[in-house]
């Protein structure tokens, strides 16, 4: 890489440099494309564990799409020793999540919360989703956040399960008809 004027060469400017350019972006799919090859040169060039550390934060304030493609940029620019201490970590989860399923069977333990796990059984036009666990059966409504606009989910108490059944029985908006 080249080094120019603007290749920040210090922590605060590598900081400075990464929240300007995804300010810049952050409304502007157009623009990714240029801010992801100037994000990589940042990842692959002499401040890079800074920059990832940096991006890293950054990503997670960000709308959920450009959130996603940021963790994959930093998939992407990852050292061979990242990448074997990150496959190292998964096979740790993933036996982890193992042992859980298996110890789930006594009702003790509740398994981590993952998307793929999530089956939706209500599902409003308007912004209502209501979603069933694979696995143990916790339910969790989504709506729309109206100060932000983002989606807000929580998980709904076994108590509130009933109430909501009630309030919403009989509505074209369930996908399972087992739960309306």
């Amino acid at each position: 890489m080249t080094e120019t004027q603007d290749t920040p060469r210090t922590d605060d400017q590598m900081k400075d440099a990464i929240d300007a350019l995804l300010r810049s972006v952050r409304h502007d799919r157009d623009a990714w494309e240029g801010a992801f090859a100037t994000l990589r040169s940042y990842l692959e060039g002499e401040l890079r564990q800074a920059a990832r550390d940096l991006l890293r934060a950054a990503a997670r304030r960000e709308r959920l799409e450009l959130q996603w493609k940021l963790e994959e940029l930093l998939e992407e620019t990852m050292s061979p020793e990242e990448k074997a201490k990150a496959a190292r970590a998964k096979a740790k989860a993933d036996a982890e999540a193992d042992k859980a399923e298996g110890e789930e069977a006594t009702g003790n333990v509740m398994t981590p919360l993952r998307p793929e796990d999530l089956v939706p059984i209500y599902d409003d036009p308007r912004g209502l989703m209501i979603h069933r666990h694979k696995t143990d059966g916790r339910w969790f409504l989504t709506q729309i956040d109206p100060q932000t606009g983002q989606p807000q989910t929580v998980e709904l108490p076994e108590q509130h399960k009933v109430q909501v059944r009630q309030e919403l029985a009989g509505s074209p908006y369930w996908l399972e008809k087992s739960w309306g």
